[in-house]
């Protein structure tokens, strides 16, 4: 069974580094060809370079997260409509407008990056909190979620069932 989990979390990866890698690769190709071919050099100072190093590694890092996302989302969840890559999809469109920005526009914009930390608080604050607004536990803290009353129907006949079937 294990093995079988194993297969399907590997085909996830593969699925999506097929469907992100052309992207990953083009954006950042016309980045590297915009930003090194046609602006000109009295514009590049050392942070300039380390900015464009940052924004590069920024990528790498999304990139390899929303794979290693695509692989676990499948075995924890079927039944889940997110897509593979959560917040990192959220933090490589910050990179690639900051991208944008510091090519066409000006090299002093990579303070848009400062974005990046509260919404990391955010994502960790929604992430400990439910819709309702309390922490994730129930308030009977039994475990169990909130279910309509036609599931714990379902449940309780289930439940008879067996009680029948072993006596």
């Amino acid at each position: 069974m294990a093995n079988a989990a194993a297969k399907k979390s590997a085909a996830a990866r593969a699925s999506a580094g097929q469907s992100y890698r052309p992207l990953f690769l083009g954006i950042n190709a016309v980045y590297l060809v915009m930003k090194l071919g046609f602006s000109p050099t009295a514009d590049y100072t050392i942070w300039s370079y380390l900015g464009m190093c940052f924004l590069l590694g920024l990528n790498w890092l999304c990139y390899t997260s929303i794979l290693d996302s695509a692989s676990t989302s499948t075995t924890a969840s079927t039944s889940s409509k997110d897509l593979p890559g959560g917040a990192w999809l959220d933090v490589v469109a910050l990179v690639w407008l900051v991208q944008a920005v510091t090519t066409f526009w000006t090299s002093s914009t990579y303070y848009l990056l400062l974005v990046l930390p509260p919404l990391g608080a955010y994502k960790i604050y929604r992430t400990f909190q439910s819709p309702g607004g309390t922490y994730s536990q129930n308030e009977n803290n039994s475990g169990e979620q909130d279910v309509s009353e036609e599931v714990q129907q379902r449940r309780q006949k289930r439940s008879d069932r067996r009680r029948q079937k072993r006596s």
